[in-house]
């Protein structure tokens, strides 16, 4: 199996019918596909292999003039770049197998069961192996369960970039044998980060806007290094090459081949976070945990697809700091209101989006396509992903938007404090329970009282997110007032809904209650401070 010139990749042609094509195959007829058939960790996974091979193949692009000329250049590039390379994309070479370490082997004690095989189906996060639930999948039982070669390579590109730390197979490559728990994130699951991709009318153009210039790379992709005594200060990412042309030949993390593969940008598209060593012909491999990628949090620079914006942080004495945070996915709140925090072209300070919003044209309309997988205690959580027609309408008014999705936050908050009002008036108990809790704990609890309430609200305001891009686009002509109220209208009416369900009116004690609760939903002033000691963060 050649990773190059086999067909492995699902794809979906301009007609509809999905089919299989190789790496070579998206370069060179990238514009009869109108878009890869993955699972959003996969895209990404995907993405980052196309621009990583993109990238060698031109030894660029350097700058714009080089990024408008490199769909031209592009076929012809990879298609020698790929050729010249080909043994090293060999699946199960034997001495260079792709994204693989030859030398890897199970731990010399025999007695140490640890260091055993691990099924290949591991690799795959639908099916039911080690802690993955069975909920879709009934075949963990099975003695043996092969999985087809191109399917393989696919697992394997994506565990390399998502897989999950905690607990880990152990293997041992030359001395070092690994640990069994303690295992960091792979990079583009830390931090349950936003991955913002970019989607043209084919693949080819897809390919087009999401690869960055090395001029855009060098200006933006930097590490930020705080230090109170010499001040913040910026240190630069060198551009490196890819793991399989500079793959390390040891465990040790300080040799130039481990750093290229870890901490250069090129080298970071196609991560070595797992040791893995495919056994061929068989259902079987060695895997275990690999080099450490340091995150932003880890105080790296971000992925290239992440956003990176300020958070203003209260802690419990009232004490206000701002903070560098990565643009995070929430299962409790959807992707559109992130949208002007992600759709941000990055500054020189490493603030904004992708490093591809570098390339998006203002004056036509495109696809923003946004994946994530939250992470939940050294777990794969729920994958997300949405895509956003953006006219250039939107892009000039972004900051108008941001405005009303934070109206619509508003409402969210006075809906809880509403709720919390009915509650104490009818449970004399609550404000006490609420002190009870840990301050940490007390914003959850608050949530979890409103659970209800917050359900149907913001499934009423999604259901009506027409009128705000309406709105938007509307701005500046004689339809935008109109188009706000019926906007705002609706989000009043989903509160005043939202509370209704929540708080029932069927004795006289819940009908003050339910007075006393309205008078606070309805007021023109917002909620006031919490007195409680909980961390409030609030993007700037």
């Amino acid at each position: 199996m050649n990773v190059a010139f086999d067909p492995w990749i699902p794809l979906v042609t301009a007609t509809g019918e999905r089919k299989l094509a190789s790496l070579l195959t998206v370069f060179t007829e990238g514009k009869n596909f109108a878009d890869l058939a993955v699972r959003p960790h996969e895209r990404v996974s995907l993405v980052r292999l196309f621009l990583c091979v993109a990238h060698a193949a031109l030894n660029g692009p350097k700058d714009y003039d080089e990024w408008l000329e490199a769909p031209k250049r592009l076929p012809e590039s990879v298609r020698k770049y790929l050729t010249e390379w080909k043994d090293s994309f060999e699946l199960f070479h034997k001495e260079k197998p792709w994204l693989q370490v030859a030398g890897l082997k199970g731990v010399e004690k025999e007695e140490d069961v640890s260091g055993k095989t691990s099924p290949v189906a591991l690799l795959d996060f639908e099916l039911a192996t080690g802690n993955n639930s069975t909920l879709n999948d009934h075949g963990g039982q099975m003695s043996c369960r092969r999985i087809a070669s191109e399917r393989m390579v696919l697992n394997l590109l994506t565990f390399q970039n998502f897989s999950s730390g905690g607990g880990s197979p152990v293997a041992q490559w030359k001395s070092v044998k690994t640990s069994q728990v303690g295992n960091p994130d792979a990079p583009c699951l830390s931090q349950s980060m936003a991955h913002c991709l970019f989607r043209g009318k084919s693949l080819a153009e897809t390919i087009h806007l999401n690869l960055p210039t090395f001029e855009t790379i060098g200006r933006t992709y930097r590490t930020l290094t705080v230090d109170k005594k010499k001040g913040d200060f910026y240190s630069d990412i060198n551009l490196g090459q890819p793991a399989w042309e500079f793959f390390p030949e040891s465990p040790e993390k300080e040799s130039d081949r481990a750093i290229n593969a870890t901490k250069t940008y090129i080298g970071r598209l196609v991560p070595i976070s797992r040791w893995i060593r495919l056994i061929d012909s068989s259902d079987q491999m060695y895997c275990c945990n690999g080099f450490k990628y340091d995150t932003y949090k880890d105080g790296f620079a971000s992925e290239p697809t992440a956003a990176v914006r300020l958070l203003k942080k209260k802690d419990k004495k009232g004490v206000e700091t701002t903070e560098r945070r990565i643009v995070k996915v929430e299962p409790s709140k959807a992707l559109w209101r992130e949208l002007s925090a992600l759709l941000v072209k990055r500054s020189a300070d490493g603030l904004g989006g992708p490093l591809a919003m570098a390339n998006v044209p203002y004056d036509t309309e495109f696809d923003f396509h946004v994946c994530a997988i939250t992470r939940d205690q050294a777990s794969m959580d729920i994958a997300l992903e949405s895509v956003f027609h953006i006219t250039p309408a939107f892009q000039n008014n972004l900051p108008f938007y941001q405005a009303e999705v934070l109206m619509a936050e508003n409402y969210s908050r006075k809906l809880r404090w509403a709720i919390e009002v009915y509650r104490s008036t009818i449970d004399k108990d609550w404000i006490s329970r609420v002190k009870r809790t840990q301050a940490k704990e007390q914003n959850s609890l608050k949530d979890r009282l409103a659970q209800m309430a917050f359900l149907s609200y913001w499934t009423s305001v999604e259901k009506n997110l027409p009128l705000l891009w309406t709105h938007i686009e509307a701005l500046d002509t004689a339809a935008s007032v109109p188009s706000r109220d019926a906007w705002r209208k609706r989000l009043f009416a989903s509160a005043c809904d939202a509370y209704r369900i929540a708080c029932g009116q069927e004795t006289p004690r819940q009908m003050r209650a339910f007075a006393k609760g309205w008078q606070k939903l309805t007021a023109k002033k917002d909620e006031p401070e919490s007195n409680t000691n909980e961390t409030r963060e609030e993007e700037l």
